[in-house]
């Protein structure tokens, strides 16, 4: 038991924190707006606004946290139970069909963008072109069917924003998948990470968390035995440490998003977005920063709607998923510099240009 504390201690501190703060929220706002708040910070109505920032947190939170436990666990049985080898032996040969093809395995190997890297990776490393591990990683969080259920929902019901997000995705996974085509036929990877034991047939999910802990799973493909007498208690062991390093992000931009409509003000967001291409900027860098998991961004564009128009939005559902502060850190110990500097500039371009389209077609 010691011992599980001590290697566990991160997580269990990070949920019971997380677990504070939401009772907090939920229960401590009277206190909270009893507070005697010194003159000098000049913030007589801080009480009323803490109140809307909790309001609007709570909406955001309610909302999304299902959609992210139901895409770990979803994520976390795919990987457990199915032939990742066996799904990848039905990609086409030729590219023409075998990039269409592999936008859409994230309605078969539903991933988010935390597990997708590492799936990419071990697929490279087993000899799949990269040009197809590198469509499947844009097109993957956002084409799967809890992104598309989330999205769905979370902008009522609607199909337009949802069929209009899955459409840019794929453009930009398309494209994106002819340029590595054409200049990264192979060597993607840096030399310690290419470095594959032939000898060994095995299945890694690493996930290295931003707390320094790896968590490795392997498979040794000669003896099952063992692995399968605790798969399902290994799967829901495994989406613990999932749902704990994407909750933290989805609790940090849902705080950030009720904040900055709180601080700011949907009347001066609203003014700052009658330009829609700093609009447009703005919510990239903001998905960006936010490192969102793609089950649930959804949840925190829909909170911008009143005060921005569709391509805003869009733009932050489409960047997000595909480039972020957490996937540039986990990519930079996986590919070469050249492929990392050429993957940020050209996924930041071509997704200006597929919202540019979405602009000029008049949706």
């Amino acid at each position: 038991m010691l011992k599980w504390l001590r290697e566990y201690y991160v997580e269990i501190t990070g949920l019971l924190v997380l677990l504070g703060f939401l009772y907090l929220i939920m229960f401590g706002i009277d206190t909270i707006a009893q507070l005697s708040w010194p003159d000098a910070w000049s913030l007589p109505e801080m009480p009323l606004k803490v109140q809307t920032v909790a309001t609007i947190f709570l909406s955001i939170f309610i909302e999304g946290i299902p959609f992210i436990l139901i895409g770990v666990l979803v994520s976390s049985l795919i990987h457990i139970y199915v032939n990742e080898e066996m799904v990848w032996r039905w990609v086409p040969k030729n590219p023409l069909l075998s990039i269409p093809f592999a936008s859409c395995l994230g309605l078969l190997l539903p991933v988010c963008e935390c597990g997708v890297v590492p799936v990419s990776k071990r697929l490279i490393q087993k000899g799949l072109p990269p040009y197809i591990a590198f469509t499947f990683l844009l097109a993957a969080p956002v084409i799967n069917p809890v992104t598309i259920v989330s999205t769905y929902i979370a902008f009522g019901n609607a199909w337009d924003m949802t069929l209009a997000r899955l459409l840019l995705a794929a453009f930009v996974a398309w494209v994106m998948g002819v340029l590595f085509f054409w200049f990264f036929k192979r060597d993607v990877l840096k030399p310690e990470v290419s470095k594959v034991h032939t000898d060994q047939c095995d299945h890694d999910h690493d996930h290295n968390h931003d707390h320094n802990h790896d968590h490795d799973h392997h498979h040794d493909c000669h003896d099952h035995s063992g692995i399968k007498k605790d798969r399902f208690g290994h799967a829901l062991y495994h989406s613990v440490f999932e749902f704990m390093d994407m909750g933290k992000y989805f609790v940090m931009g849902a705080l950030i998003a009720a904040s900055f409509q709180t601080f700011v003000g949907m009347g001066a967001i609203r003014d700052f977005a009658e330009n829609e291409w700093l609009a447009i900027l703005l919510m990239m860098g903001l998905a960006f920063g936010m490192s969102l998991c793609s089950s649930a961004d959804a949840f925190v564009a829909a909170s911008f709607r009143t005060a921005m128009g569709p391509a805003p939005l869009l733009a932050f559902m489409v960047y997000g998923p595909m480039l972020d502060l957490k996937n540039v850190l986990m990519m930079s110990g996986t590919f070469k510099r050249s492929v990392m500097l050429f993957f940020i500039v050209a996924s930041t371009l071509l997704t200006l240009v597929a919202i540019g389209l979405y602009i000029l077609m008049g949706f």
